[in-house]
């Protein structure tokens, strides 16, 4: 088979680099408009069937905000609910997390399904910003038993820190349910719901503007919702639910690919393998790697939470690849190289410090604990992304493909944020083909973290949306 002269190979990877370097953040977009409609169709069900998007299923103490209760109580998760237990009679208060401000114009009644083991004093406390002062409202007292209500925000009669009369805010970003109980006792948090009124209908469904990148249709729609927290965009339909089986085909399919493709390709040359000569793994083995990781990031769905299949993809792809590793079936690597060229890669961070310049704000440094956090995701994603997938493409492929490859992959992790996805594109082409001339990891992971912080604390926010992706990005 004939390949390719080394110039022509250059030629047409630098041609598919430009190509992928626009390619991204019309991929980005296109997906980011699909799941705004889909979430729209989703509200719009929500409002036919009485309820509202702001409803919440009470389990685990991710359901509520911040995860526990405020004041004197301590969260239990439970099969049926959420409960809370008074610690030492003084007041506690459960927030309810809203993504986004509800209209309380609209929304009117506050529907809950609790339970008490006593009789207890209740009120709800509103903040129409999260900044705004809050108002209180008196609930009175109920219990023992079922505590199922319909409450009438626009009935009851309203009162600020000072005891002083108030109205009702027209939105909220900030609701919280009170209780008083005697310590010891427990209240059980099922649902809880924002709804309408029966007369109530929602605003016709606005079309997306064409042309926008994945920021530009977030923007868009983030300024439409400020004016009218219901609105909704698109004319997408509800999919029909799918049998509880489906999430897991993937993963199942994925695991039998794992262990069959090995299988095969060790029967086709049998012999060959050996303990001291394990047999060499390469590009199959690359898009085996990559497949669960990107599954999980590109292709969960954007859903507000990870389901457990998608979980088990991304842990499938990095479990084999730790595999091929401790099989000693990856391309040799180190942690540094010759010290005259670990400071190559470190070159993004000065072109990043440029970017800052030009289009940046003034600092807002991550959380220590969240520094660590990009620190130690940026090691993993290089190690993944260089000793395995691109060092198992240059088995095969010519150089300027594998790194055109990884880097592809690369942008892929970072999912529906188109800017950042051309950011780590054009970056993994350098830090790619640094790393395939000397396989020393340490100086890349590093450059890759130094410049993740620098972009987060002085980018982010602003040209950048953010430094998330999948899901979060979407917030």
């Amino acid at each position: 088979m004939r390949t390719l002269p080394p110039r022509w190979t250059a030629v047409v990877a630098v041609l598919l680099a430009l190509g992928s370097l626009f390619a991204l953040p019309w991929f980005a977009a296109t997906l980011v408009r699909a799941t705004i409609e889909r979430d729209s169709a989703q509200d719009r069900a929500a409002y036919a069937a009485g309820s509202s998007p702001w409803h919440w299923h009470l389990r685990d103490s991710d359901d509520v905000v911040a995860g526990r209760a405020f004041g004197g109580g301590r969260l239990k998760p439970l099969p049926n609910g959420l409960q809370v237990t008074a610690t030492d009679g003084s007041p506690l208060q459960v927030g309810f997390p809203l993504n986004r401000q509800a209209d309380l114009r609209a929304l009117t009644t506050l529907r809950l399904d609790a339970s008490a083991s006593a009789r207890g004093h209740y009120g709800i406390d509103l903040r129409q910003t999260l900044q705004a002062p809050i108002v209180h409202a008196d609930l009175g007292e109920f219990g023992p038993g079922p505590l199922v209500r319909a409450l009438r925000l626009d009935r009851m009669k309203w009162a600020d820190a000072a005891g002083h009369a108030a109205i009702l805010p027209a939105r909220a970003a900030m609701l919280r349910l009170t209780a008083t109980l005697p310590a010891g006792q427990t209240l059980t948090l099922h649902d809880a719901s924002l709804v309408p009124a029966p007369a109530w209908a929602p605003p016709d469904a606005t079309a997306l503007p064409d042309g926008l990148t994945a920021e530009g249709l977030l923007d868009w729609r983030d300024a439409r919702r400020a004016t009218a927290p219901t609105a909704s965009f698109g004319d997408a339909r509800v999919s029909p639910p799918a049998p509880a089986w489906q999430p897991w085909a993937a993963p199942l399919l994925y695991a039998l690919l794992l262990i069959i493709v090995p299988a095969m390709r060790k029967a086709m040359k049998p012999g060959q393998e050996t303990a001291d000569s394990p047999a060499r793994a390469g590009p199959i083995e690359a898009l085996l790697v990559i497949a669960g990781p990107v599954w999980f990031i590109a292709g969960l769905g954007l859903s507000s939470k990870p389901v457990a299949s998608g979980i088990a993809m991304f842990v499938l792809g990095v479990a084999y690849a730790v595999l091929l590793g401790i099989r000693r079936q990856l391309p040799r690597w180190r942690w540094f190289g010759a010290w005259r060229t670990v400071g190559w890669p470190l070159l993004a961070l000065p072109v990043a410090i440029a970017i800052v310049a030009v289009a940046g704000h003034a600092p807002a440094w991550p959380a220590a604990g969240r520094a660590l956090l990009y620190i130690g995701w940026a090691f993993v994603q290089q190690w993944l992304i260089l000793a395995v997938v691109a060092a198992l493409l240059a088995r095969a492929l010519p150089r300027p493909l594998a790194v055109l490859l990884a880097a592809l992959a690369f942008a892929l992790l970072h999912t529906p944020n188109g800017l950042l996805m051309q950011l780590c594109f054009v970056a993994e082409l350098g830090w790619a083909w640094w790393y395939l001339h000397h396989r020393a990891l340490f100086p890349v992971a590093l450059a890759h973290a130094l410049s993740a912080l620098l972009l987060q604390a002085c980018l982010a926010g602003g040209i950048l949306r953010s430094l998330e992706v999948s899901a979060r990005f979407l917030g």
